[in-house]
């Protein structure tokens, strides 16, 4: 397939926007950026909130200086999501102990192509999570849906967190509950960027999943989406979850590959080269 780079571009872009905005809600102004490269930091011991993205293949000792090192002396998990088309060396990677893991189909779309049909499941209501108790909720049910007791517990922070700002602060998140006869069982999130709406966190608990309440999601934030000013909407989904999205209008755009750092406990487990400074500095800057 032929993919449009402007398209997959977007996609990389509100990933990124998302990346930072969410690192910098907690743990302000540590987020970095190099040429083709972000680091967001924030704070916590998360692969799911410290994510590095790439948009170009970087050196192996520059992706060991300017992540791997900072986050192994942190003790702490990080993702990096790399959306160049030239792939990075999975040998290389394997070396500064990234391991792969599946990748993620970019989609985007038009807003005024997406198209909502009526998707009502009985017993179900999607409704935004604004106060400080949703969001507490939504984030019970995202850690809820992870392997990873030490994940979960870290989400649960970071929401427990969001919820105790002002909601200004994070305007730019919507945040959406599906409750299954009064019973929160989904999620989905909405994320503003300068030229796009992200869709993120569409998830379902597993014992309420078949009954189309995933799909009730999508096409409800479908319709969060075509009443907005933006012209283009994005997301990143699983290889076996495309046909419902481009049934929906979006089409697929590119792979993002993803790779996942766990740190060894109790120590950075990573040996240095000999080098002058730990990170590139002539061209670091802050993130936006």
């Amino acid at each position: 397939m032929k993919y449009s780079l402007s398209a997959k571009n977007l996609v990389c872009r509100n990933l990124e926007n998302k990346a930072g905005y969410c690192a910098d809600l907690l743990n302000p102004k540590q987020s970095k950026e190099i040429t083709g490269l972000l680091r967001t930091d924030s704070g916590l011991l998360s692969s799911r909130f410290n994510r590095v993205v790439s948009n170009a293949v970087m050196q192996p000792r520059i992706l060991q200086r300017f992540v791997v090192d900072y986050f192994a002396e942190r003790h702490s998990p990080f993702s990096l999501w790399h959306c160049a088309s030239k792939p990075l060396d999975d040998a290389e990677m394997e070396a500064l102990h990234l391991k792969r893991m599946a990748p993620q189909i970019a989609v985007a779309a038009e807003v005024k192509q997406l198209a909502v049909e009526d998707s009502g499941v009985e017993g179900l209501v999607i409704r935004p999570a604004t106060t400080a108790e949703d969001i507490i909720a939504f984030g019970d049910l995202v850690a809820n849906m992870q392997d990873c007791p030490r994940e979960s517990a870290q989400i649960k922070k970071f929401y427990r967190q969001l919820a105790e700002l002002p909601e200004h602060k994070h305007s730019r998140l919507k945040l959406f509950l599906g409750e299954y006869q009064g019973t929160p069982v989904a999620t989905g999130t909405l994320f503003s960027s300068a030229d796009s709406l992200g869709f993120y966190d569409l998830a379902t608990l597993p014992d309420y999943r078949g009954r189309g309440i995933g799909r009730a999601i999508l096409l409800h934030l479908i319709g969060e989406v075509l009443h907005s000013h933006h012209k283009h909407a994005v997301a990143l989904v699983g290889e076996d979850q495309q046909d419902i999205w481009l049934n929906a209008g979006f089409y697929a755009v590119g792979e993002v590959a993803h790779y996942e750092f766990t740190p060894e406990r109790g120590s950075a487990h990573l040996v240095k080269e000999d080098h002058p400074s730990d990170e590139p500095g002539d061209d670091d800057r802050q993130s936006a």
